[in-house]
């Protein structure tokens, strides 16, 4: 299936309800650091961050994709678009780690230059604990490169048929693993007890991916076929009330909430942040938060750390509360400053790459078919991929 253009200003919203999506799992990140028990669902952010992955991809490539050939192309493409931003957050972790164990306040994971050089190759550590050692929340990255791979490859065989079958074969799986097992949260470690992850507990991950990437894709078809529609008169502040009201719940609930909001919750919304237009004020704020999503994502984590392992001992709660204020403040404008000079030069780069014919496409066709070479495509229509908790 080809999709007709998209439509100026259609998923403008889309980067906000990244963005907000992101500072949910920073809020969970500090809200265990703080020993509290809210935003325990945070962890359900990541599978939104693929459903959006699905269907912006779709979006900004599915038409192309779909003619065939380009899969080389786009598998490039999209490591190169990942990779200077996943590279700084490991490094940034990697440097932390060092400097604690240095300092003698927490011990250096065993084997860290193959660890580190894994986590550049975005290849997981299965042996014990987080799969991306130096920056847990990476994980999510790993899969997200590697099914954009896989996109890239079979797209031109993805019928909607097909990709309807796929997906509802992929949500019976994921169910009955998450019913058996008890545990949704799964994906960020393996072989762990600790972290309650057994020695299989990185597949969680893969079918979590593997029933929300697709579904982006079958959403944005639908959508753009208008075969599904929502009113999005409240989409501006329903969106992000939502999420909060998903993210809040304590641990503990059953699979079938988390099922519930991956199936059912998080299609509707969005839907609804597709449909929703902002102007003035809103779209500044979606905007800025789309720019700085990737960013936070990719740094929150070793500057939490950080924050922890250095934290004053005796803190009253007032005084706690401001010390991860401030870790959250750093996280922010770590994320502001990597925009700028690490993600958005990246991006430039990548698109000017792709008019001058990289080495990597010598024997491709100059021009793609049904492409726009010498530009990268708009923020509403391109993929500009967060990853998980």
């Amino acid at each position: 299936m080809t999709e007709p253009a998209v439509a100026p200003g259609r998923l403008g919203a889309l980067d906000g309800l990244r963005g907000f999506a992101a500072l949910l799992v920073m809020g969970l990140h500090i809200a265990a650091c703080l020993g509290w028990a809210g935003l325990g669902h945070g962890y359900l952010m990541v599978d939104l961050f693929f459903l959006l992955s699905g269907f912006v991809l779709s979006a900004g490539y599915g038409q192309l994709l779909a003619q065939g050939g380009q899969g080389r192309w786009f598998a490039w493409r999209r490591l190169l678009r990942l990779w200077p931003l996943s590279l700084a957050g490991l490094f940034l972790g990697a440097l932390v780690a060092a400097g604690l164990a240095a300092g003698g306040l927490r011990e250096l994971e065993s084997q860290p230059v193959l660890r580190l050089v894994l986590g550049a190759a975005f290849l997981p550590w299965l042996t014990g604990g987080l799969v991306c050692a130096f920056n847990g929340p990476a994980w999510s990255l790993q899969l997200e490169l590697w099914i954009n791979v896989a996109y890239g490859l079979v797209a031109r065989w993805l019928t909607d048929r097909r990709l309807m079958i796929l997906v509802a074969l992929a949500a019976v799986v994921l169910a009955i693993a998450a019913l058996v097992s008890g545990n949704f949260d799964g994906g960020f470690a393996n072989n762990d007890p600790g972290r309650s992850a057994g020695p299989y507990a990185w597949g969680m991950g893969w079918l979590r991916i593997g029933f929300a990437f697709p579904a982006g894709i079958l959403l944005h078809r639908l959508w753009m076929a208008g075969r599904i529609r929502l009113s999005a008169a409240s989409g501006a502040w329903l969106v992000p009330v939502a999420l909060m009201a998903i993210a809040l719940p304590p641990l503990g609930l059953s699979a079938l909430f988390d099922l519930a909001v991956v199936f059912l919750a998080f299609p509707v919304l969005l839907i609804l942040g597709a449909e929703t237009r902002l102007s003035g004020a809103a779209a500044r704020i979606s905007g800025f938060l789309g720019r700085i999503s990737y960013g936070l994502y990719v740094l929150h984590g070793p500057i939490l750390v950080l924050f922890r392992e250095i934290e004053p001992a005796g803190l009253p709660a007032p005084l706690r509360l401001a010390w991860y204020g401030a870790a959250a403040l750093t996280a922010i404008l770590a994320a502001t400053v990597a925009e700028r000079i690490i993600d958005r030069p990246a991006r430039h780069w990548v698109a000017r790459r792709w008019a001058a014919r990289p080495w990597f496409e010598r024997g491709s066709p100059e021009r793609p078919p049904g492409t726009i070479p010498d530009r990268e495509p708009t923020r509403r229509t391109a993929a500009v991929q967060l990853g998980s908790a």
